[in-house]
């Protein structure tokens, strides 16, 4: 008797136990009592009546090796009518039953100090009683039964296996016929163990004791929970009898089904314990029996072994969510909460946001946890790996709670999925009336993870507010207004055209490096300009309109008056040389060198020659640049009406020159709508 991993009672009773009632040894019934008890002490009986035909007739010899006692049952031997026995010579005690009056029971026990010697010793019935032998009768047979460890009961060691043995011989008398039968009875003593995924019961596959060679083997069940197994259900559940050099190996595999689990957390570790209720029947005939039947139960018990959590990740990254299965778990586990990220994850919001929770169980009582989530859910973290390619990750606490005692075990679980689903970022640019505008689009990653560079550098509150950048973030896109001179902005060329300038706008990725860049070209019509080369050169376009008398613009040129015009119109000229030429006068001042020129009038004819209406014209545009003795030469744009004058030593160049640009702005140029784009890089 006993209570199973669900909390079940299980009975299992002999025929032949006391209190049976035996109906002509074809019907056995027993009335059984239940009694309840509640915390209050009240105690409630509930009557069962349990009746079993006899299903099968029974064997000439029946050997049963329970749980906890063995018993053994013969077919009860009748002498011939003609026969005469011998009367006892010792009298049978007078209060047994008169069926077993004048019965004695041999028992053959190993001798002290005779290796390998057995002696016998011969007791009336009623001392085989007092030593915990029961020995009865019924119309047709004679049984035996005792516990195990029984006095009298000796150990066999039969290779790695214990066997225990009662060998024992009863002697009775019937119409004067002295008769005897042997009831010895053996049942393998051992426990189960693990090899590998697989329980291992073995047990000898001959008990001497029990086999009068030669024996015939007429028949091997396995069963389960009482009820045999066909070799089918039996080969579907793993379940497998092996002969290994005369031991049977039962193999189970751990879990399966017909037995319980039962789960634990040790160490933080999850663990089970497998429990499975197994009888063997063995059939055999010999030489002193046509056939004998033992049935042989035994509960298995495996403890605490560990068995981890298996993570099967059935994502699918083309579906956009993780897929997570969690088995195999047993009736007495279930998932408490879900922990993503750090944060828990509330039963009533997993539909709202994508999550969803399902159990699907198995043929063996076991079922799994399958778990899925949307990439898109704000707990899943993104990490973009390049090319398009985007790793979201999974990272989250499966709690389950262990019935009944409510320990937890805390699975972590990590997944990963890659994607090519990026949009990157797009860069457009156009030309606007103060400068070029810039928009970045920013695609599907986070804007945090894209640093935006102009000309080289970085974009911070610095620049924007050294260079009078404008940012208007927008829904989709950022608005970055870059003026006309302001850093970052890059010159080209001067033409009649006007001033030529670019600006490359660079996204770069914090962790790839990547980048997307863009070259916005625009050309901003002007009327008068000086430009200052790192190479050494000046740029000038001057405009003779407001010259009054007027100047032809084709008769100008510089202190060198062979240095005439590049290009010219009807009022304005561009002249392009290097500060070592054409005239140019170098003054120190400090550790700079300001390099002077100017723009002059020249007509093509010498002043004698020069026509008696046509008066000498004064006109001269001073040009200067300033730049260090020794050190590194940067691009400055003057206006020619406000030439450079020598700097304080601690101001930088590049400062001058953003402080003399503030005039053509305030004069109010205004670009045509003339842009170049190029993805050229700088």
């Amino acid at each position: 008797m006993a209570l199973d991993s669900w909390g079940d009672l299980l009975l299992r009773v002999s025929y032949l136990a006391c209190l049976v009632e035996n109906q002509r040894e074809a019907e056995f019934r027993l009335l059984v009592w239940f009694i309840n008890q509640d915390s209050n002490g009240q105690e409630k009986s509930y009557p069962l009546q349990l009746t079993c035909p006899l299903q099968v007739p029974w064997g000439p010899r029946e050997l049963v090796c329970e749980q906890n006692y063995m018993e053994v049952s013969v077919l009860k031997q009748l002498p011939p009518n003609n026969h005469m026995g011998t009367a006892w010579v010792t009298p049978a005690p007078v209060e047994l039953d008169e069926g077993l009056r004048e019965w004695r029971v041999v028992f053959r026990i190993p001798a002290l100090h005779q290796e390998g010697g057995m002696r016998e010793e011969t007791v009336p019935v009623r001392m085989a009683h007092l030593l915990g032998y029961h020995i009865n009768t019924t119309d047709s047979r004679i049984l035996l039964r005792c516990a195990y460890r029984s006095k009298l009961a000796y150990m066999l060691q039969l290779g790695e296996t214990g066997v225990e043995v009662v060998s024992a011989t009863i002697l009775y008398k019937l119409k004067w016929t002295l008769l005897t039968m042997d009831m010895s009875v053996a049942c393998t003593m051992n426990q189960a163990r693990m090899d590998g995924s697989d329980v291992l019961w073995s047990l000898p596959r001959n008990l001497p004791p029990l086999v009068h060679p030669p024996f015939i083997e007429k028949g091997l069940k396995l069963g389960v929970g009482g009820r045999y197994l066909s070799e089918c259900i039996a080969q579907q559940r793993g379940y497998m009898i092996y002969d290994n050099n005369g031991t049977l190996e039962i193999r189970i595999p751990f879990g399966a089904e017909g037995g319980f689990i039962k789960s634990h957390v040790i160490d933080g570790h999850y663990s089970q314990s497998y429990f499975v209720d197994v009888f063997l029947l063995r059939e055999w005939e010999d030489t002193a029996w046509s056939l004998t039947q033992q049935r042989t139960f035994r509960k298995l018990y495996i403890y605490r072994q560990p068995r981890p959590v298996i993570l099967i990740n059935k994502t699918v990254p083309s579906q956009g969510e993780f897929s997570i299965s969690l088995c195999c778990f047993p009736h007495d586990v279930s998932l408490g909460n879900v922990t993503v990220a750090g944060q828990l994850v509330l039963w009533e919001e997993m539909e709202r946001n994508g999550v969803r929770l399902s159990q699907n169980p198995f043929p063996n009582n076991t079922y799994m946890y399958l778990f899925q989530m949307p990439f898109y859910h704000p707990l899943v973290s993104q990490k973009y790996l390049g090319d398009r390619l985007r790793r979201y990750t999974f990272s989250g606490v499966f709690s389950f709670i262990l019935s009944p005692d409510g320990e937890i075990y805390n699975y972590p679980a990590t997944a990963e999925a890659d994607l090519q689903d990026v949009v990157l970022p797009k860069l457009e640019g156009e030309c606007m009336v103060r400068g070029v505008r810039t928009l970045a689009y920013y695609g599907n990653l986070d804007s945090s993870e894209w640093s935006l560079y102009v000309g080289g550098m970085k974009l911070n509150w610095e620049l924007v507010e050294l260079g009078g950048f404008s940012l208007d973030p927008q829904e989709l896109y950022l608005s970055l207004e870059v003026p006309l001179y302001a850093p970052g902005m890059a010159y080209e060329g001067l033409g009649l055209q006007g001033l030529l300038v670019s600006v490359l706008v660079s996204l770069v990725h914090l962790e790839t490096a990547e980048e997307q860049t863009r070259v916005q070209r625009c050309v901003f019509p002007v009327r008068e300009l000086l430009v200052c080369l790192p190479d050494g050169r000046m740029v000038v376009m001057v405009d003779t309109a407001g010259a009054s008398p007027p100047v032809n613009p084709n008769h100008t040129a510089l202190l060198d008056p062979a240095c005439r015009p590049l290009e010219t119109d009807h009022s304005r000229a561009i002249f392009s040389f290097s500060i070592d030429s054409c005239g140019t006068v170098a003054t120190h001042d400090g550790d700079q060198v300001i390099y002077r020129n100017e723009v002059r009038n020249m007509p093509p004819f010498p002043p004698q020659l020069r026509p008696l209406n046509q008066p000498q014209l004064h006109y001269r545009v001073p040009l200067g640049c300033v730049h260090p003795e020794n050190g590194n030469r940067t691009l400055a744009i003057y206006l020619p009406s406000h030439p450079p004058t020598p700097l304080p030593m601690k101001q930088t160049l590049k400062t001058a020159s953003l402080s003399h640009t503030r005039h053509l702005e305030d004069r109010g140029e205004k670009p045509i709508g003339h842009s170049q784009d190029s993805n050229l890089n700088r």
